[in-house]
């Protein structure tokens, strides 16, 4: 089996005014302190953040959402945004729209101008996900993402154990600071979800505060779960090795048992 893996969705820059990319503080320290507990972590960019890519989350123990979200007007559930375009062409995805799986998300810029995106609502997850989550831990950094338990209770439908979110607008600079600061109580201190959720400051501007669904998870702790799948790679591995040192074993207890017979063969004839 793999060991733990991690995906950071990242396309707040988006708006042409959020930071994005690789090499901004979040990612960076994000990625070190993840991987340096042994667990492998994918970043994928703001021009490349497609349905595609939230089709196959569930491959991840821990996915963090570093997207635009927000909630729908008139629908009042969460909707991510992706980083396509919403198409010209309306037969492209066309079932998808159809079904309700995918909406038009608006981002409206400073200037008043308006960029539309697909955008992914909580019926794309329970019908278009390949796969179910396993111990998996969602993080998701963008407004509104837990104001509804629409999005959340669909992640956990999916085999998600946490889903973790804002209760309304937050700011770029204090998202990424909570969600820091989060990882390193999940990952450094050992804390329970409620433990490190408590700890979080509402974010001095909007309001937001950060949450958490279910409430059965508040007592689960991120890190003991990456233990145990590290656990569980090691012992594979483990396992591996010590099957191939008996296949080689076997495989030169022949080799001598047929260079010996050869020699008496030979020696007889």
């Amino acid at each position: 089996p793999e060991g733990p893996r991690a995906i950071i969705l990242d396309n707040l820059g988006l708006n042409g005014q959020s930071p994005s990319g690789e090499n901004i503080p979040f990612v960076q320290k994000t990625k070190k302190l993840l991987e340096g507990i042994g667990i492998e972590v994918e970043y994928v960019g703001v021009k490349d953040v497609t349905l595609e890519v939230y089709r196959n989350l569930a491959k991840y123990n821990l996915v963090i959402l570093r997207v635009h979200s927000g909630l729908l007007i008139g629908e009042e559930v969460v909707c991510f945004f992706t980083s396509e375009p919403l198409p010209e062409n309306p037969d492209k995805y066309s079932e998808w729209f159809s079904n309700g799986y995918l909406a038009d998300a608006t981002l409206e810029l400073r200037d008043g101008t308006k960029k539309h995106f697909i955008g992914v609502k909580p019926d794309f997850i329970r019908n278009c996900l390949n796969g179910e989550f396993q111990n998996s831990t969602i993080i998701a950094m963008g407004c509104n993402s837990l104001e509804s338990y629409s999005m959340a209770r669909a992640f956990v439908n999916k085999g998600a154990f946490v889903y973790i979110g804002w209760t309304s607008d937050v700011t770029v600079n204090h998202t990424d600071s909570a969600t820091l600061e989060l990882l390193e109580s999940f990952f450094e201190n050992n804390e329970t979800i409620e433990e490190a959720i408590i700890k979080v400051p509402p974010d001095l501007k909007t309001g937001a505060k950060l949450t958490y669904y279910p409430e059965k998870a508040a007592s689960l702790r991120p890190k003991k779960i990456i233990e145990q799948l590290l656990e569980k790679k090691s012992s594979f591995i483990s396992d591996l090795i010590d099957s191939f040192s008996w296949v080689l074993l076997i495989t030169l207890s022949a080799s001598n048992w047929f260079v010996s017979c050869y020699r008496r063969f030979f020696r007889n004839f």
